[in-house]
């Protein structure tokens, strides 16, 4: 294609690589504006539900709805503050409430947001079983894409949509690395039937902080979406500080397989699971360690961050955590990748050439998104590394405290996690 057409006036090839949540929505935007799409996603059958939970802001909410990306009556759970509370003497079952935080965040089902973006998706351009091994800019300016079966694709641009540890991303800065936070973020979730009470989880999504790290506990919807009471899940998340030479026998599973950022669940050995429930049984408000203690198959992700320097070199585009990724306390996640997507879907509907609209569009995208890894740096710092002692403050001195460690302000969750 010649560099001095827009975009807008000729219609791209697209292959899309990777195909969860920021690739579906990449799909079905770019398809929506014209583009040819082929999402090669590396597994041998269309994901399932990872069972957990995820929070976006419901401004973020309303724009999915607006776009046609997610149904308007996709089931979700609003939650208004961050409930932030700690264990203490004389509130040892539902632990001291020192600061109720306000927030405009919506909780949803991983699974419900997928599978509406799924649905999306252009009939006829998702394919299973299409692993990518290898991105070749040619001087004709399109990228060859070459599959693990050693087949090879031409397109006119190549959209990385394949998570932290992406192809895109090290093809085009080999130099990068990912840093270590010095933690890890342990997860669960229990149906609401198995709990005697539920009405401390009413009140929003609950922080509990302690020394060394904090969890949070909230509502999400149940199986097949259901969100009336007793049908629903509770999601937790417990951030756990944890030596970098610890972290092989962390990841090793209960087969002996070592894995490199996360233990999948059910894949935790029964020892690891046992001493993780019994450290933070000392540390945790009884109601949620009944809460912890009652879950099974649970499972961890090493907490890391990385910057880039552009989204878009050599036909080669990064979107969501396979560009800059932030710690999971800024809120970004998947809704980065969203963003992503969405303005580049605009970049490419605009009449500008094309290779001018990608390189603008890249140097947005690195200006926020390394903007938010600094964020939720400064959330970690706060909240895991020099957690203060929340017991001895209340709604004041939280506020002024937080206010103090947390100075840079979010596009997607402008009072922080």
């Amino acid at each position: 294609m010649p560099s001095g057409l827009s975009a807008k006036t000729r219609k791209l090839n697209i292959a899309i690589v990777g195909g969860s949540i920021a690739g579906c929505a990449a799909a079905t935007e770019l398809h929506r504006c014209g583009h040819a799409v082929t999402v090669l996603e590396r597994s041998g059958e269309e994901l399932k539900d990872r069972g957990a939970g995820i929070g976006i802001p419901a401004s973020m909410l309303d724009t999915l709805v607006e776009r046609d990306l997610v149904d308007s009556d996709i089931a979700c759970f609003p939650g208004g503050a961050f409930t932030r509370l700690c264990r203490r003497d004389d509130e040892p079952r539902y632990g001291y409430v020192a600061w109720s935080q306000p927030i405009d965040i919506m909780a949803l089902n991983w699974g419900s947001l997928y599978r509406n973006l799924r649905r999306r998706v252009p009939e006829g351009t998702y394919r299973t079983h299409s692993r990518v091994t290898a991105l070749r800019p040619t001087p004709q300016e399109t990228v060859v894409v070459k599959l693990a079966d050693g087949s090879e694709l031409t397109f006119d641009l190549a959209l990385c949509a394949d998570g932290y540890a992406s192809l895109g991303r090290l093809t085009l800065f080999p130099d990068v690395e990912t840093r270590y936070a010095g933690y890890v973020l342990w997860r669960g979730a229990i149906h609401e039937s198995e709990l005697a009470e539920t009405k401390p989880l009413e009140r929003g999504i609950q922080c509990v902080g302690f020394s060394g790290g904090h969890g949070i506990f909230y509502f999400v919807p149940g199986p097949e979406e259901a969100v009336r009471d007793g049908e629903r899940l509770v999601n937790w998340g417990i951030y756990h500080q944890l030596p970098a030479d610890e972290l092989p026998a962390f990841l090793t599973d209960a087969s002996g397989f070592r894995h490199e950022g996360s233990l999948p669940p059910g894949s935790m050995p029964t020892a690891t699971e046992n001493a993780m429930k019994a450290f933070h049984a000392a540390h945790l408000p009884d109601y949620y360690i009944e809460i912890v203690e009652r879950s099974r198959g649970t499972f961890a992700y090493v907490i890391s961050d990385c910057e880039v320097e552009a989204y878009h070199r050599n036909r080669i585009c990064l979107v969501g955590d396979a560009g800059a990724f932030a710690r999971p306390h800024s809120g970004a996640g998947a809704l980065k990748g969203i963003s992503d997507v969405i303005s580049l879907a605009e970049a490419l509907d605009d009449d500008e050439p094309l290779e001018n609209a990608l390189s603008h569009w890249s140097e947005a995208r690195a200006g926020v998104n390394n903007q938010l890894v600094h964020f939720g740096n400064q959330l970690g710092q706060a909240l895991v590394l020099d957690i203060p002692d929340w017991s001895t403050m209340d709604a004041v001195a939280m506020k002024a405290w937080f206010s103090g460690a947390v100075t840079i302000q979010s596009e997607y969750m402008e009072s922080g996690r």
